[in-house]
């Protein structure tokens, strides 16, 4: 996976971006997604595979909305070389549908990419309406297909028919592997944030979604048995004056975890008692440093309307959490900073807890914070996943506070550095480990 702002990124943006206006655009994707992840919740409440998964790689960049886009390949043109189209799909850990713009859209945002000719891929097979378990209650067209509708952030949507197409990704061993793959073809799209980047004089490369949510429809369970309902990554830890990670998304038997000197955490994922397409954690209490707030039991747990919980989501890029538990840990860093001589200066630009650094300060005087989930500590002791240089002297506590508790925390990305995570969907599970992600290739 490469980093929106790595310089190997089609959408690097240049050298003249400053280190304030790269935390915008964190700040701004981080409040867009836990709108899109409320609207979500609140809205829902109202396969066959060929792939060979140990060799197979999806090349990945970061974009800043969305953060993580993969490039798929699709379809089947005889006569054109590749066979198939290369398109770059937003990545989703909290949707399970997978889609893209279909010529013939009435609406649809800009991309430089043509829209996908379906028409002319000899694999293209639209889903006869209730003829298929996953097709089961959508609604038909005119011609008897199976449609779809999917609402997201602010009030968008995209709505079209659901087909079965091949799928086709780079292989780490030369070549390339493919599958079959139920996915939406769009025909109306409204109301989406992106597109424009062409009015900053940048490629306008998205054209859909990975949906590698909790679901029937999700990437991940139509691998397969092999697939075995498992998929991992690893993110570098960001760095404003280089960029930001290289890395893979890695599925099935190559989705591996651990190694001989990292342990391995594992603790169960939540099933919920509404729909939803989010992974939810059990979360029982937080630290900072040795220090554990201390909230009482069940605090984190999540209603059966979707409010509360815990959620890992890897399209997050800054750690979101419910104003009240935000303050309890807010306290603790500030008591941390205050016993040092660290003067607290408030809010600064997008941060709530600033403090002003005088002299050089050691790195191993930051304090670590650690989410006890159930049967398993997940220890961030690195400070660059805690806190945000503003400045030479001007340091914040790199979490969001936001009013909404749907959910209570969103555990984002930039809190999930150096670690692999393993996502495990089978045996509902997620387990993490120590990792120096620079060097996973």
């Amino acid at each position: 996976m490469i980093h929106r702002d790595s310089r190997e990124s089609p959408f690097y943006p240049g050298d003249h971006l400053t280190q304030d206006e790269r935390l915008q655009r964190f700040v701004e994707q981080s409040k867009a997604q836990a709108r899109y992840i409320e609207s979500q919740i609140l809205h829902q409440n109202n396969a066959t595979r060929s792939i060979n998964l140990d060799v197979a790689r999806l090349p990945v960049v970061y974009e800043p909305r969305t953060f993580y886009v993969a490039t798929l390949g699709l379809g089947t043109f005889p006569g054109e070389r590749p066979p198939f189209k290369n398109y770059y799909l937003m990545i989703d850990s909290g949707s399970e549908l997978t889609w893209l713009q279909c010529e013939g859209a009435t609406k649809a945002f800009n991309q430089d990419m043509p829209l996908y000719p379906w028409h002319l891929s000899t694999t293209y097979h639209p889903m006869p309406c209730n003829t298929h378990p996953l097709c089961k209650g959508d609604r038909c067209n005119a011609n008897g297909e199976c449609i779809y509708e999917r609402s997201y952030q602010a009030g968008s949507v995209t709505a079209g028919v659901l087909a079965k197409e091949t799928l086709t990704v780079r292989s780490d061993i030369g070549g390339s592997e493919s599958m079959e793959l139920y996915m939406g073809c769009g025909f109306n799209q409204e109301n989406f944030d992106i597109g424009d980047n062409h009015l900053r004089g940048k490629p306008d490369l998205i054209a859909g979604i990975l949906g590698l949510g909790s679901g029937s429809w999700s990437f991940v369970n139509q691998l397969g048995d092999e697939g075995q309902g498992k998929y991992s990554y690893c993110f570098e830890p960001y760095n404003s004056n280089i960029g930001g990670s290289d890395t893979y998304l890695r599925f099935g038997e190559d989705a591996k975890i651990g190694g001989a000197f990292s342990k391995v955490y594992t603790t169960p994922m939540v099933v919920t008692q509404f729909p939803t397409q989010l992974y939810y954690l059990k979360l029982e209490d937080i630290s900072v440093g040795n220090n554990k707030i201390r909230f009482p039991r069940g605090t984190f747990e999540v209603n059966s309307k979707g409010v509360g919980g815990t959620a890992i989501d890897s399209g997050t890029p800054i750690s979101m959490m419910y104003k009240y538990h935000f303050d309890r840990v807010a306290n603790l860093v500030k008591e941390h900073f205050s016993k040092l001589g660290v003067e607290y200066i408030g809010s600064q630009e997008y941060f709530d807890v600033c403090f002003r650094l005088r002299g050089k300060f050691d790195i191993n005087n930051y304090p670590s914070i650690t989410y006890h989930f159930q049967q398993a500590d997940y220890v961030i002791s690195d400070y660059k996943a805690n806190f945000v240089m503003l400045s030479i002297d001007t340091v914040c506590l790199a979490i969001f506070s936001r009013d909404s508790n749907t959910p209570s925390l969103l555990l984002g990305a930039m809190q999930q550095i150096n670690k692999r995570i393993l996502y495990n969907v089978m045996d509902q599970s997620l387990s993490f480990a120590s990792e120096h992600c620079e060097l996973d290739s």
